[in-house]
């Protein structure tokens, strides 16, 4: 298994590589370099999938402090990579697998390929996003201790002002080791948490004076003339 690890690395280090060297070479301006996040994060895995989604007790495993950090690099045109690292806990009072008495850390490392909608939306406050990706998964004994995964997921990003956000989305994950898309080793991974995009482009500059010229026109009323 350490030489699979060691493949699944080298391949997602060697494209990240890639992608992100010919992400410099574009020479248009883009709406950010990186952004950063912190979140809280929540995993459902009760061995139900999509069953009782929102019955958060007794399903969803939080730690009570933002335990996300993710990084995102920007692309062109919608598209960026991202890397998020995770730390969660399993309490015995859940369930897990249909069973109450697992406990214990759990550790989370994706990479993923993201679009996001907010220039064919043609604003830049609401920001839809949809993801795929590779993922590692640490679990508490006694079964599927270390499962990788592709990532399939929806989100969006509601901006504040040019800088910082509200993120929220969602992520199923389906294992292919040590078992192939067994219901009892997938399991949803939730976020919530805030970002901060670094080397943003102001919202008065080119980012608006084409497709978004229409956010900052000072409209004024026409009543009826008497």
């Amino acid at each position: 298994m350490g030489s699979l690890l060691k493949n699944m690395v080298c391949i997602t280090l060697l494209t990240l590589t890639t992608t992100v060297a010919y992400g410099q070479t574009i020479k248009t301006q883009k709406p950010y370099k990186f952004m950063f996040g912190l979140a809280w994060n929540a995993i459902d895995d009760d061995g139900r999938p999509f069953q009782d989604l929102l019955r958060f007790r007794p399903r969803w495993n939080m730690i009570p402090a933002p335990t996300t950090l993710s990084m995102d690099y920007y692309l062109q045109d919608g598209m960026s990579i991202e890397g998020r690292v995770n730390f969660n806990r399993y309490k015995e009072s859940n369930l897990v697998n249909n069973d109450k008495d697992r406990r214990g850390l759990l550790f989370n490392i994706d990479f993923n390929f993201k679009y996001s909608f907010s220039q064919l939306m043609e604003q830049p406050y609401f920001d839809p996003f949809v993801f795929i990706g590779l993922g590692y998964t640490k679990r508490p004994e006694p079964e599927f201790v270390h499962m990788f995964s592709p990532n399939f997921g929806v989100g969006f990003n509601v901006m504040l002002n040019e800088d910082f956000g509200i993120q929220m989305r969602t992520a199923g994950k389906f294992a292919v080791h040590p078992v192939i898309f067994k219901h009892s080793s997938n399991y949803l991974h939730h976020h919530f948490g805030v970002i901060y995009k670094m080397n943003a482009m102001p919202w008065n500059e080119d980012f608006s004076k084409k497709k978004y010229n229409w956010l900052f026109k000072n409209y004024r009323w026409k009543g009826n003339k008497m």
